[in-house]
């Protein structure tokens, strides 16, 4: 079975009840895809520039780089003639500016972070049978009275962003993809496992699921898809 990204968990949510059966079947019957080297020169991640620069933000505290970067494409935006590119080069110029007022001192742990590469084997977290890809953007380790604990932050582009239960469903797996593969080592922070809407410049911890003022839908999504 082909890896299911947690955006098409979403697409199917979204779906019309007389639109899910044959979504569902496609999710549940099409063949894991073999890499080509055509594939691997492909076109490339449509919001890399936004996404990117916001990761350095939080990484390095660093928020004259948005301004740096809403420079640099506006310089291309200028020089730019297909319309799908300065579409492209807009988009990303309104995420930074936006995500200016966001504040990731509300969300990021205090003290000195420790940041860790995630092995790609670990990206797919199988769930009921399914593959789910769990792709996080940034994880970190850090002191906690006296305790080694672990965060991760789930940047998610998407145009027109989420709804706050969708984002949520990022927030679950983050969070239990960390459980499974990291608990034997580190205490897993429920208020630092974090998505965030870079479209809309908002964010879901695991807490806000714990606290129920976001629902869990991972396994009742996964329920329908089975059983349709």
């Amino acid at each position: 079975m082909q890896k299911i990204t947690i955006k098409e968990l979403v697409a199917f949510r979204r779906k019309a009840d007389r639109s899910k059966k044959n979504f569902a079947f496609k999710l549940k019957t099409r063949e894991a895809k073999v890499k080509t080297e055509a594939d691997a020169e492909g076109g490339g991640d449509y919001w890399v520039t936004s996404t990117s620069c916001i990761y350095n933000v939080f990484k390095h505290k660093d928020t004259e780089l948005y301004n740096a970067k809403i420079d640099e494409l506006r310089a291309k935006l200028e020089n730019a003639e297909d319309k799908r590119t300065k579409a492209m080069y807009q988009r990303n110029m309104d995420i930074l500016t936006s995500f200016k007022d966001f504040e990731f001192d509300d969300v990021k742990p205090s003290g000195k972070l420790i940041f860790q590469k995630v092995p790609k084997v670990y990206k797919i977290h199988t769930l009921d049978g399914f593959p789910l890809f769990v792709n996080p953007s940034l994880m970190f380790s850090y002191d906690k009275n006296g305790k080694n604990e672990l965060g991760a932050v789930w940047l998610i582009p998407q145009l027109d962003g989420f709804r706050k239960y969708e984002l949520g469903m990022f927030s679950e797996m983050l969070y239990r993809f960390l459980q499974k593969n990291y608990a034997d080592d580190y205490q897993i922070s429920q208020d630092h496992c974090i998505a965030i809407d870079t479209f809309n410049a908002q964010a879901v911890t695991y807490t806000d699921l714990l606290k129920g003022d976001v629902p869990h839908l991972i396994d009742s999504t996964l329920k329908e898809i089975r059983e349709l």
